[in-house]
């Protein structure tokens, strides 16, 4: 008896050992597959641009976080919003306003964005504060909102004229006096000085567009609102996929992660 006994602790080994080959061939399971919409950008011809590398690694560091298979499509933001208000997908890079939070649900906020006003020509304008956008015509992309503050005063403050995100021809309309002021969304830059010489040392130059070079704007001494970026859904979809979303942004921020990346975005 006592022999038998240890014939089948032998054996049990072999036994397990025979199960493993079909546990190591086994497929782990497909990781489910998120679109998540951007806003195209184009370049001074016109053509839409690839999606730049900094928001290449900031969806890599979701799809990581996370385990979802996320897939950017960058179209005309109006587009985007629509696409994601029928349940196609997410959408990346949206404010809150009162009639967006009738319609989406929003991911905890990303990053913080100061909205600077940009403006040309003499005699400068004084722009401190809202007060000061008073009867002026801003040029926004179109579709876009800069947060509940800008919601607020939007057609009572100031009026809004909505332009293509093709950046070159929103200043050139400041050169040709078509806006009073442009609207200018940045995380990296929290002064004044340090945000001129951004516009007048690289960005500008970086359109490659003849009409801009050598042209000196000025910008608010302030931003002029301050905006909350978050990822959205349509009411009542996608619900598992932003609550590991909200994880992933909470995690991120702790570790300094997510912090980094999102100030590496163009």
């Amino acid at each position: 008896m006592l022999r038998v006994r240890f014939l089948a602790y032998l054996l049990m080994p072999l036994a397990l050992c025979s199960a493993c080959p079909a546990l190591a061939h086994e497929t782990p399971p497909a990781a489910t597959t998120l679109t998540v919409y951007v806003q195209e950008a184009l370049d001074e011809k016109g053509q839409v641009q690839v999606i730049a590398p900094g928001l290449v690694k900031f969806f890599q560091f979701f799809e990581r976080e996370t385990g979802l298979k996320i897939v950017p499509v960058s179209m005309p933001w109006n587009r985007a919003k629509l696409m994601t208000q029928e349940g196609k997908g997410l959408i990346w890079g949206f404010s809150k306003s009162p009639e967006r939070l009738a319609r989406f649900d929003f991911s905890e906020t990303v990053l913080r964005s100061r909205i600077w006003a940009i403006a040309y020509g003499e005699p400068q304008q004084r722009l401190r504060n809202v007060a000061d956008l008073q009867g002026k015509t801003l040029s926004v992309e179109r579709g876009v909102s800069h947060g509940m503050e800008f919601e607020l005063a939007k057609n009572k403050v100031f009026k809004v004229d909505e332009d293509t995100a093709q950046s070159s021809a929103r200043f050139r309309k400041l050169l040709a006096k078509r806006s009073d002021v442009l609207l200018w969304g940045l995380v990296q830059f929290d002064r004044q000085d340090l945000l001129l010489d951004y516009l007048h040392k690289i960005y500008l130059p970086s359109l490659r567009d003849p009409e801009l070079l050598g042209k000196k704007f000025y910008v608010s001494s302030v931003p002029l609102f301050y905006d909350s970026i978050h990822f959205a859904a349509a009411r009542g979809h996608f619900g598992k996929e932003m609550q590991k979303i909200d994880v992933a942004i909470r995690r991120g921020m702790k570790s300094g992660e997510l912090i980094r990346l999102v100030h590496a975005l163009d």
